[in-house]
């Protein structure tokens, strides 16, 4: 009976450390209001599409369906933060030392050396809502590109400086069921 009773214990506390979330962002009456973070190409931009990939030939039809890739999900943000990904290994995400908040590949722990993977804080709401809020020690901002591309976001670190027309943003956090992709 013990041995149930750890097993449910440590089943609820892997589930807890495992909850995903999904970003918006906040600031008011500007373009990037309400724009969802989303994950693509090894950085992370307002708006725009994620690059989600599944291989189906190795994991197959049912479980690429399962997670289609079509939106950016997190993990973590105490302290550290992840990609919500089933990928084998995860994918972790950091600044680097230009400032661009980034993402390592799939099957790769390899973050450029100067880079900062700490100083994330993710805080819910007790309201039941499950909305929350996350930060970066330093702060987020976003950068227009050019009028038809989504924001860059970056991490303001020592060797950044945000050109002229980057916004700061809040990021406003929402409870999501699972991973969004196999890998991004």
């Amino acid at each position: 009976m013990k041995s149930v009773a750890a097993l449910s214990t440590l089943l609820a506390c892997a589930a807890a450390q495992t909850a995903y979330f999904g970003v918006i962002s906040a600031r008011s009456a500007s373009p990037i209001h309400l724009l969802p973070l989303q994950a693509n190409g090894g950085k992370f931009f307002l708006g725009g599409t994620p690059s989600g990939y599944c291989p189906s030939v190795a994991v197959g039809n049912e479980t690429c369906a399962h997670y289609p890739g079509n939106s950016t999900t997190f993990a973590g943000g105490n302290v550290t933060l992840s990609l919500g990904v089933v990928v084998p290994g995860g994918q972790q995400v950091y600044v680097a030392p230009d400032g661009t908040l980034s993402y390592t590949g799939a099957h790769s722990a390899y973050i450029p050396e100067g880079s900062v993977r700490t100083g994330w804080n993710r805080t819910e709401r007790d309201d039941g809502s499950g909305l929350g809020s996350l930060s970066f020690e330093e702060g987020l901002v976003a950068c227009p590109r050019n009028e038809t591309l989504p924001w860059q976001v970056y991490g303001q670190v020592a060797n950044f400086t945000a050109p002229e027309g980057c916004l700061g943003f809040g990021a406003v956090t929402y409870n999501a069921s699972d991973a969004a992709a196999w890998q991004y």
